[in-house]
This record gives C-alpha cells, sequence and structure tokens, in this order.
C-alpha cells in the first residue's frame, strides 16, 4: 500500500495528475480489449489465428505514418491537440470492430486503429515532457507507466470475466473500450497545449533527427525489445496460453492482473532504483529477466495445461513485469533525454515509429509461428531479447558520456 500512496509525488505539478485521470481510464479500455481481441477475431468471428494476429498487427502500418505526423504537429500545433484527435479516431475504430464478419474488415480496422495509436505516444509523451522539468521526467514517466498499467491490469481482469460469456461479451468489451478513448479524448482539454512558439519556428524537422546515431541505435533496439517482448506479451500470450495450454479466458484476465500488480508495487522503486546507474546496463537486465520468462512460458506449454499452466506462466508474467519495470524506467526517459527541446515531438514521433514498427512486426511473425508451430514462438521471443541485451552495449558505446547515466531528480519549488 505504501508503493501505491508513492503514486501521489509532491513533486510533479497537478496538470499531470490530470492528465493522468484521462491515461488510467484509456488503458483500463485497452486492457478491457487488448489480450482479447486476437481471441475474438478467431473464435468469436471465426478468422484463422494467424489472420487474426496479422489484422490486430496491421495497424503499424498506419501507426509508423500518423506517429510520424503527430511528432510534427505536436512541434507545431501542441501535442494536446493531436491527442485529441487521435483518441476521437480510436473511438470510431473499436466501435467499427464490432461489426468486423471477415479477414478484410478486420485488416481495415486495424489501419484505423494504427491512425489512433500511433499518434497516442509521441502526442502524450510529449505534453508530459511539457509539463515537467528535465530532471523531474522519469519521475514523471514512471508514474505514467504505474497509471497506464494499473488500468491495464483491471482491465485484463474485468475484461476475462466479460469474456467469459462469448461473442456477447467480447462486442461488450469493444463497446466499453470505444467509450473510454472518447474519455481520454475529452480530459487533455482541461490542460495546456504544451506549444512553444520557438519550437514551433524550429528548422531542419526529420533530417536532424536521423543524424543522431546514437538515437537512431536506441530505436533499433527499441524495435527489437517490443518484437520480442512487448507486443508478444501483451497480444499473442493470451492466445498462446489458450491454444496451446488450454487455459481459459478468465484465468487470462488474472495473469495480466498478477502482472499488472507487479508493476504497480515494483515500478517506482525499480525507477528510483536507476537513479544515477548507466542506463543501458539496466535495459540490459530488463532484456535478461524478458529471456527467462519467455523460457519458462515455453516450458509451460511444453509441459503443462489448464490450471497448472495458468500458474507458472502467471509467476513468468511477474518476472517479465521486472524486466519491463526497467524497460520503461530507461527507454523512454533516454530518448526524451537525447532530444532537442525544439525538435522533442519529432524525437518521440521516431521513438513512436520504433514502438509500433515493434508491434507490427512482433505480432505479425509470432502469429504466423503461433498458427504453424505454438511452442516456437516463446523460444523466438527468447532469442530476440538476447539479441537486445547483446545490442544494449553498442548504444552505450554511441551515446555521449553524460547521458549514460540516468539524472539524479530535483525538488519542486
Amino acid at each position: 500500500m505504501g508503493q501505491f500512496l508513492n503514486l501521489f509525488n509532491p513533486d510533479l505539478p497537478r496538470t499531470v495528475w490530470v492528465l493522468q485521470l484521462g491515461v488510467l481510464v484509456n488503458f483500463l479500455g485497452n486492457g478491457l480489449v487488448g489480450p482479447f481481441l486476437v481471441i475474438y477475431l478467431h473464435f468469436g468471428r471465426g478468422i484463422p489465428i494467424a489472420l487474426a494476429a496479422s489484422a490486430v498487427a496491421f495497424g503499424g502500418i498506419t501507426a509508423v505514418t500518423s506517429g510520424l505526423l503527430a511528432g510534427a504537429l505536436g512541434d507545431w500545433v501542441g501535442p494536446r491537440n493531436v491527442l485529441v484527435a487521435g483518441m476521437l479516431c480510436n473511438a470510431a475504430a473499436y466501435g467499427l470492430y464490432t461489426q468486423v464478419t471477415g479477414p478484410w474488415q478486420a485488416f481495415a480496422v486495424g489501419l484505423l486503429v494504427g491512425v489512433g495509436t500511433g499518434a497516442f505516444g509521441p502526442s502524450v509523451q510529449s505534453l508530459i515532457a511539457s509539463l515537467v522539468p528535465p530532471e523531474n521526467r522519469q519521475a514523471a514517466f514512471a508514474q505514467n507507466r504505474v497509471t497506464s498499467v494499473v488500468g491495464l491490469g483491471l482491465g485484463g481482469v474485468i475484461g476475462g470475466l466479460i469474456a467469459a460469456r462469448g461473442l456477447q461479451g467480447y462486442l461488450l468489451l469493444l463497446v466499453l473500450d470505444s467509450m473510454t478513448f472518447l474519455v481520454m479524448a475529452a480530459v487533455p482539454l482541461l490542460l495546456p497545449s504544451g506549444r512553444s512558439p520557438a519550437r514551433a519556428r524550429a528548422g531542419g524537422g526529420y533530417a536532424l533527427v536521423i543524424r543522431d546515431r546514437g538515437f537512431l541505435q536506441l530505436t533499433g533496439l527499441n524495435i527489437l525489445m517490443v518484437s520480442a517482448g512487448l507486443a508478444p506479451m501483451f497480444v499473442l500470450l493470451p492466445a498462446y496460453a489458450k491454444v496451446q495450454a488450454h487455459v481459459g479466458v478468465t484465468e487470462i484476465g488474472f495473469i495480466y492482473a498478477a502482472s499488472t500488480f507487479t508493476v504497480v508495487v515494483a515500478q517506482l522503486p525499480v525507477a528510483r532504483f536507476t537513479r544515477g546507474r548507466n542506463r543501458m546496463q539496466m535495459l540490459r537486465a530488463g532484456a535478461t529477466t524478458w529471456i527467462a520468462s519467455w523460457t519458462v512460458i515455453l516450458s509451460a506449454g511444453a509441459w503443462l495445461s489448464g490450471g497448472s499452466a495458468a500458474i507458472v506462466i502467471g509467476l513468468a508474467a511477474v518476472a517479465y513485469a521486472i524486466g519491463e519495470c526497467l524497460y520503461s524506467s530507461i527507454m523512454l526517459p533516454t530518448a526524451t533525454a537525447l532530444a532537442p527541446n525544439t525538435l522533442r515531438g519529432r524525437y518521440l514521433g521516431v521513438m513512436g515509429l520504433s514502438w509500433q514498427s515493434g508491434f507490427l512486426l512482433g505480432p505479425s511473425l509470432g502469429g504466423a509461428v503461433l498458427g504453424a508451430f505454438p511452442l516456437a514462438l516463446p523460444a523466438l521471443c527468447a532469442a530476440g531479447c538476447v539479441t537486445a541485451a547483446l545490442g544494449s552495449g553498442a548504444v552505450d558505446r554511441s551515446l555521449d558520456h553524460e547521458l549514460r547515466r540516468t539524472p539524479l531528480p530535483v525538488r519542486a519549488g
């Protein structure tokens, strides 16, 4: 309980908390639907599982484009306005998911989802960064991550209970998710736009971003970690658990709840632990934890079934959550530290591109593997995490000396 109360960080301004209210509701909706979307398309609409996973991942195509556009527009008109537009788009898209009856419709709606999803990351991250001084951004991003994961976990538990009702349950989840996007569109209207006149007049654009060698290496590493870690865990693990280990949807919801509770308890202590430490060493530790988690998930699928498999996969998800805390404490704050204030939106747009690329590649490749040979999925993910752990050393060497360690915070006032 003490760690939960520490969410109310007195060093963060009230405007950050207003934004986090919307983020909490938004991710509650994401948790309601995200773990069950592939299951809905496969079991609820009869779409082959490989096609269902590819349709969900397909939105990465438009997310890549919209993320870059959102970064540039955020520098020009302010990230708040871009965030509102993106959330209205997602509200419409998830409403349309209820009307999907075949593969082509699932792919089409996935493209529309990508427009709003791609805009969310750069705009909300840039808005947070505009509300706090640089020394406190790691705390703000850590708090944002905890708020997000609380929403995801609550949504996962509630979603698992509702999804147990079958097709009608899946449709109710989609309607509820659409409503949460409308809330997320309304809340930022209470905040400053985040627009800086100096930022709006900045020249160079994305040409300057792609000349930053250290930042480009960081985004490449992020693509790998999202493809092999974050995306398969969120999008494909539920289908893997159900198809390979015969775990029920209610149990899947509680697996995500266990992972969520771990992040809520561990995220802020992990963020404090990383202060003053080498960024890439901490990121490597996170990747190593993910390797162990995927190995356990592989073993559970190979040797266990039903309730016993759910328990072991749940334990692996808890370990994975520790690695996720390390990842989220390092990746985004490092990208923000590398970004000049006048180009922050564009830097975060490229970071969003890497994130969306990972969510395109991971589920697309992983979905094909899952459809052909399910046990190969966790093995492939573990191998990707091994590569990421090794690649973190190259990123460390490319960073300026003063950026290799996380900064120590300052108190407000």
